[in-house]
């Protein structure tokens, strides 16, 4: 699964990788993005592509009695398998870019951040679009989950889940929205071994509340040249 991750791709860089796309003038840094926070997204509007900050968690109904779920992770293959959460995989679509996402080494007190990058530099996640409404105020809000898929190799030491990490030539495909069942179906899997990298990062990353560059600077050093044995 993804549960914490950063985008910190200058306004720039961002116009490079979506030529197409028009972007806020303004996009904070983030490097350690929690749930139910706002993410860059883009997405399909009509003949425009555009780049918004979404909330990332898509609201459920509560079980009964039961308290109020959100969707911040969604199986690829349940997206697949029909149903409504395939309404989601089959509507509106979005990219999710991203410069590195955390997963964590160990148990208890041994418990490790580690940052998983991508050895081209930014990368996108592919995610969903449903909505979110404010338990106070009722507005109801766009709202984005990311995909996931079984891991590659590099991820599988360390979890059984990984972000769907399309590569640069599906964006354009996964926006489409004529793509095909079958089209999406063969973009949800993997990435490539050797397509990521990852290095050890700083325990600060445990807490949502540290968004700073710290977040990546390791506790010890591990492995050659800041990567983690593999």
């Amino acid at each position: 699964m993804c549960g914490r991750y950063g985008t910190i791709a200058a306004r720039p860089a961002l116009l490079a990788a979506f030529p197409h796309a028009e972007f806020p003038l303004t996009i904070p840094p983030r490097w350690n993005i929690a749930p139910s926070q706002d993410v860059l997204a883009v997405r399909r509007l009509g003949a425009r592509t555009r780049g918004e900050l979404l909330r990332w968690g898509i609201g459920l109904a509560p079980e009964p009695d039961g308290p109020r779920r959100e969707l911040i992770n969604l199986r690829a293959e349940t997206a697949l398998a029909g149903g409504w959460l395939a309404r989601l995989l089959e509507g509106q679509r979005v990219l999710l870019p991203a410069s590195h996402f955390f997963e964590w080494r160990g148990a208890g007190r041994q418990r490790r951040p580690v940052a998983v990058a991508h050895r081209d530099g930014l990368m996108a996640f592919a995610g969903v679009l449903g909505r979110w409404a404010d338990p106070d105020s009722g507005e109801v809000v766009p709202a984005v989950a990311i995909l996931t898929c079984p891991p590659n190799r590099v991820i599988a030491e360390i979890h059984g889940r990984m972000p769907v990490v399309l590569a640069r030539d599906a964006w354009e495909r996964w926006l489409d929205p004529r793509a095909t069942a079958a089209d999406l179906a063969r973009l949800l899997v993997p990435c490539p071994d050797d397509a990521l990298l990852v290095r050890p990062a700083s325990r600060l990353a445990n807490d949502p509340r540290n968004d700073g560059p710290e977040v990546m600077v390791p506790d010890v050093e591990v492995g050659v040249q800041g990567e983690l044995p593999i």
